[in-house]
């Protein structure tokens, strides 16, 4: 007479490689969650400063050309065209201040876009290869270290192919290392924008006090 099969029994047991991948995973989940956490509190907190950034230029132009067209003369279009070019800045700025919160407008779609580019097919295949050959799944196994486990998924992979795909991304684009240079360039020139404009506000308005 056959007996009911044990709870337990019979069931093959996981192998290293996948309670490594398992162990991984959680670790990846883990610390991209913590990331996110960090992350969108710091971008958010770039929207007042940024916004203070943009009117520097954006004022002084305004006066400029208001003082220029309210007295008509043939040095007009050089105060139209430089007061347009601090508002051209502005705006460009304005345009990257939108691109950065709007990161941080979607928790949850920030999580997905980072754990896509993570778990991609070629880095994942990496990461198989990794824990299967090398002495990193061994030790992750033995130890359960799931940090282990998870560098391995970054042994072997090219940085310039992960920067790719992170660029390629529209979630993850404005958080490029060219991106945030490329909006640390616009605020100082915003910024040195705003004094040349605030110096041609004083200049263009003498010039009108006097008639000129």
């Amino acid at each position: 007479m056959s007996q009911p099969p044990v709870e337990g029994k019979g069931l093959p047991a996981p192998s290293r490689t996948k309670q490594a991948m398992t162990a991984a995973a959680a670790a990846r989940d883990t610390a991209i969650s913590r990331f996110v956490s960090v992350l969108i509190p710091v971008i958010k907190a770039t929207r007042v400063p940024i916004l203070l950034v943009i009117l520097v230029p954006v004022v002084p132009a305004v006066l400029v050309i208001s003082i220029a067209l309210s007295r008509p003369g043939p040095d007009d279009w050089f105060w139209v065209v430089l007061a347009g070019f601090g508002l051209v800045l502005a705006g460009w700025l304005a345009w990257r201040r939108r691109q950065l919160l709007a990161v941080a407008a979607d928790r949850d779609t920030l999580v997905v876009a980072l754990t896509g580019l993570v778990t991609g097919r070629d880095l994942w295949a990496q990461l198989i290869d990794n824990l299967s050959v090398g002495k990193v799944g061994a030790v992750a196994a033995r130890r359960s270290r799931p940090v282990r486990a998870l560098r391995g998924l970054w042994r072997g992979v090219k940085a310039a192919g992960v920067l790719a795909e992170f660029a390629a991304s529209d979630e993850l684009a404005p958080l490029t290392p060219m991106r945030l240079r490329g909006l640390w360039l616009l605020v100082v020139s915003c910024l040195l924008a705003g004094g040349v404009l605030g110096i041609a506000v004083l200049v263009a308005g003498l010039l009108y006090l006097l008639g000129a």
